[in-house]
């Protein structure tokens, strides 16, 4: 009954996108309909269209979730280190907001990735969890070289979700090692180089990179 009534209170577009990723976890994100979703939800499919009119408006929905909880969860002190030291802690508090939803994350991706329309769709609203991880982080994302520094951070979260999909540690210790590695390789080119792509680094600062 509890369970009932809280279902009941809580928000429509939170019970879509929580019922779209348990579907998508257990039956694969291609085979999960709205009307599956609606159902699972406990909802009409009338309110479901009113919140998530499709499948991609639940995947943006979810993804503003994860990013209003990590800029929720900012820490001022972190100013004070370095900005790959900000970085990475940005992108561990990231995953650690993605791994309760793990299979249905993953499920969405292994489908995205056969499908580039729905990918380029998605990209703009990716872009923008990206600019505000570096926001957080304190690195500048303005102009040409913020461009560079929100693509490079793409790469970076491309191979970590491959590595985090099948690290089953209960601390992601490999993903942690591989976000370390890629964050500390970008500022050893960028330092190397002068280069100004490096998302590791706080206005192209080469005191920091070498750090």
């Amino acid at each position: 009954m509890a369970k009932r009534v809280r279902a009941k209170l809580a928000d429509p577009l939170d019970r879509v996108v929580r019922a779209a990723l348990e579907l998508a976890g257990r039956q694969g994100w291609r085979d999960t309909r709205m009307s599956d979703i609606a159902e699972a939800a406990g909802l009409s499919m009338r309110e479901v269209y009113e919140v998530a009119p499709s499948k991609l408006h639940v995947v943006a929905a979810f993804l503003r979730g994860i990013d209003d909880r990590m800029i929720a969860g900012d820490d001022p002190a972190l100013a004070d280190e370095s900005a790959r030291d900000r970085l990475f802690d940005v992108i561990m508090r990231r995953f650690d907001l993605l791994n309760p939803h793990k299979d249905g994350i993953v499920a969405i991706f292994e489908d995205m990735r056969r499908r580039p329309l729905a990918c380029a769709c998605l990209w703009p609203i990716h872009a923008r969890s990206l600019a505000w991880m570096l926001e957080t982080a304190r690195i500048d994302h303005g102009g040409l070289s913020g461009m560079l520094r929100i693509e490079g951070l793409g790469l970076i979260m491309l191979g970590a979700v491959r590595v985090w999909r099948s690290d089953d540690s209960d601390d992601m210790a490999r993903t942690m090692t591989f976000v370390d590695r890629q964050l500390r390789r970008v500022d050893g080119i960028a330092a190397r180089f002068g280069g100004v792509a490096s998302p590791g680094r706080a206005n192209g600062s080469a005191a920091e990179a070498s750090s």
